[in-house]
């Protein structure tokens, strides 16, 4: 093949991304430039760059450009883009590939014109519903015992944490004791993937409602006495 794959890298929300509005955009790259076109994900979801840069090596091609698709520009997602580039090339040596990262999207004149020309039609009406804020279901607690809290950072990430997910959910799928959650970034990555196992509720665990500014600062102290104490 010995072509160049472009690589549209997004970083989802722990909540995830709109995975059929990203994979038309890769659809609609793919139709004005030559060479294939992929998605990959930073953290939060799969494939990873790393699994982006296995297949592109496998399929014979000749480079890989990773485009960073933020809007302003996230000069989170442009350095870990390098970070996860790095040990991908460490772990696959001799594996060789010509990795390059290309330019923001906001430094281009075209992300401009794209979005005054969002301004042309006035938009369109918003019709959602107010009850969406205050649905009973979101005033409760949840009814688990045992919180499994799933690094998904860009390190554990590309350590197969997309994987141990996968496992978590089937396992305790009819388990409503046990609640699991993707977070981001834990801190020790080596070690990943990280889990956290934490009791769910009290009075092994204490869960603090509508903490405002001030009552975070009261908390912060009343933990600091007790460190103290």
């Amino acid at each position: 093949m010995n072509s160049r794959v472009v690589v549209l890298v997004a970083r989802p929300t722990p909540s995830g991304v709109d995975a059929r509005s990203l994979a038309g955009l890769a659809a609609a790259v793919a139709a004005t430039v030559d060479g294939p076109v992929r998605v990959a994900h930073l953290d939060q979801a799969e494939p990873s760059i790393h699994d982006v840069l296995d297949e592109a090596v496998r399929e014979g091609a000749g480079g890989a450009l990773l485009v960073p698709l933020a809007v302003p520009a996230d000069a989170y997602l442009r350095t870990w883009i390098g970070k996860a580039v790095a040990n991908w090339r460490e772990t696959r040596a001799p594996l060789t590939l010509d990795v390059r990262l290309a330019g923001d999207l906001t430094a281009t004149a075209g992300a401009a014109a794209a979005v005054a020309a969002l301004t042309v039609d006035g938009g369109a009406e918003i019709t959602a519903s107010p009850g969406g804020f205050r649905a009973p279901s979101w005033s409760e607690l949840p009814g688990h015992d045992r919180h499994l809290l799933l690094c998904r950072g860009p390190r554990c990430t590309a350590h197969g944490a997309g994987a141990t997910h996968r496992a978590l959910t089937a396992a305790t799928r009819d388990d409503p004791r046990t609640l699991v959650t993707p977070i981001g970034c834990l801190g020790p990555c080596n070690l990943g993937p990280i889990v956290i196992e934490t009791p769910g509720r009290d009075p092994e665990g204490t869960w603090h409602q509508r903490v405002d500014p001030q009552a975070a600062t009261a908390l912060a102290a009343r933990r600091a006495e007790l460190s103290s104490g």
